[in-house]
């Protein structure tokens, strides 16, 4: 996707370099994005936190001379988008509030329950199964997955004896905050030398893959957690892109203030002048 600044690509090396109006781009493209993962998924920080939150994420993204946001994956947005939300997660995880109010009564999922809660499954109900214990509702997934309320009921029909309440809620929500971030965590760090590259779940997506190279990484991300937690993400992202509204510029205004910048040329001769 490309604006006046030029292609996505561009537009994120004019913000490694400090350009203003590289930053005014990002900020109002992407912060939506970023509070929306945080009021799901990040109720501690969620709220008049938010901004918060996300200010200080942006300076560590800033720190020396952009260190972290150069290494995101720069090929394409929705890549890029995936390791931003993998960056806020596991900043949160860093000092999350793990206090009772920010997670639900009875049990929680873990690394190896997930696992073993998945065993068995189609894809296509794995998928499912691991957004609705992220705390998706039915009408939400309906609209990312494009599917039907009746096979999203199919899919969770085996996680109504640990999570009956949990499946049945109709408010997005993360009901267990700092679980859900160490299943996350895990699956993340789970990736093995034989799992695809997310560019090629990225094709997945676009129905640009062959028979034969779809049908092997179907068959490996039924198996392994690293990578159906990349697919997720990659939807997730998609979804949220899709839907979120540009922020306000006096809401990009106020969060300028924690990127490093670097004055323009007309700026530096406006002083000049002015001195």
């Amino acid at each position: 996707m490309s604006s006046k600044l030029g292609t996505f690509q561009r537009i994120l090396l004019r913000c490694e370099a400090g350009e203003r109006a590289a930053w005014e781009v990002f900020l109002t493209r992407y912060t939506p994005i970023v509070y929306a993962l945080i009021e799901f998924y990040l109720p501690m920080h969620a709220g008049e936190g938010r901004g918060a939150f996300w200010a200080q994420g942006l300076r560590a993204l800033g720190a020396n001379g952009h260190e972290r946001l150069k290494g995101f994956d720069h090929q394409a947005e929705r890549e890029f988008l995936a390791d931003l939300r993998a960056f806020l997660f596991a900043r949160a995880g860093q000092a999350t509030d793990i206090s009772p109010r920010w997670t639900s009564s009875g049990p929680q999922p873990t690394f190896d329950s997930l696992a073993a809660q998945l065993d068995a499954l189609p894809l296509a109900q794995k998928e499912v199964v691991f957004f609705k214990l992220a705390g998706y509702s039915d009408a939400t997934l309906e609209e990312m997955l494009l599917l039907p309320s009746s096979a999203i009921r199919r899919s969770v029909q085996r996680l109504d004896g640990d999570y009956g309440e949990m499946m049945r809620r109709q408010k997005d929500g993360c009901p267990w905050p700092a679980a859900w971030l160490e299943v996350l965590t895990r699956a993340r760090a789970a990736g093995q030398d034989d799992c695809p590259s997310r560019r090629v779940f990225v094709r997945l997506l676009d129905g640009q893959t062959t028979w034969y190279e779809k049908v092997p990484a179907e068959e490996h991300m039924a198996h392994c957690l690293h990578c159906l937690e990349s697919w997720v993400a990659l939807r997730e992202v998609t979804y949220l892109r899709r839907v979120t509204r540009s922020l306000p510029p006096s809401e990009v205004k106020g969060l300028l203030a924690s990127v490093p910048l670097v004055a323009s040329r007309s700026s530096l001769i406006a002083r000049l002048f002015k001195t």
